[in-house]
């Protein structure tokens, strides 16, 4: 059985699957770039949310803070937990690493002095993690499979879109060697032209070939 590289007999799923094969890279590129660029841009702008940081607490200065009724919110995060002061604006950090020394000072923090918790908020949520531990690296092996097929996807692009342009008696020598070197440098963004003038397109009347006698 030989592959018949005449498009215009292809069936209109065959020629929907080439389009999407040829068009998706195209979009895959500008997804990937795009999320690049809002990273990049994004990172920044979040960092801003904590630039009221006053400076550093050690455990023992944040925990007088709040016995003394000056922290009206905590935020706990893995590695830290910064206090909102209670006038103000201004924001404290204090590392805190250790379990048990960021439960006591949670603890101390949710104590009831006067029918009032001594810290109105604590934001713990901050502090578990937004996905199990085994997700980071099967996630990212999974989004380098994918972009690994999608390479792959674009290298064999070429070699098809050179041979169907080759093969397209639509076309004389002159515009088969053209689609040949836009295929060769402009890649994806040539096929997806060809796809839709040579492919997907029904010839008009004048363009298609009479047929061959022996």
């Amino acid at each position: 059985m030989t592959w018949n590289w005449d498009s215009t007999q292809w069936k209109r799923s065959t020629k929907v699957l080439l389009g999407i094969a040829t068009i998706w890279p195209v979009v895959y590129m500008f997804l990937f770039i795009g999320s690049i660029f809002s990273m990049v841009l994004l990172l920044p702008l979040a960092e801003t949310k904590s630039k009221n940081i006053c400076g550093q607490l050690d455990v023992l200065q944040l925990d007088r803070k709040i016995r003394e009724g000056q922290i009206k919110e905590l935020l706990i995060r893995s590695d830290k937990i910064i206090a909102k002061d209670r006038v103000g604006t201004c924001e404290f950090e204090t590392f805190v690493r250790d379990e048990s020394t960021r439960r006591e000072i949670i603890n101390d923090a949710r104590e009831v002095v006067n029918g009032q918790p001594r810290v109105e908020k604590i934001d713990e949520h901050s502090s578990e993690p937004q996905a199990p531990p085994l997700f980071v690296p099967f996630g990212f092996g999974l989004l380098m499979i994918f972009h690994f097929l999608t390479m792959l996807l674009m290298m064999a692009s070429l070699p098809l879109y050179i041979i169907l342009a080759i093969k397209n008696e639509r076309l004389d020598q002159n515009m088969r060697i053209i689609w040949v070197v836009l295929a060769c440098t402009l890649g994806m963004f040539s096929n997806i032209v060809y796809w839709y003038l040579y492919v997907w397109r029904k010839p008009s009347a004048g363009s298609t070939p009479p047929p061959v006698t022996a």
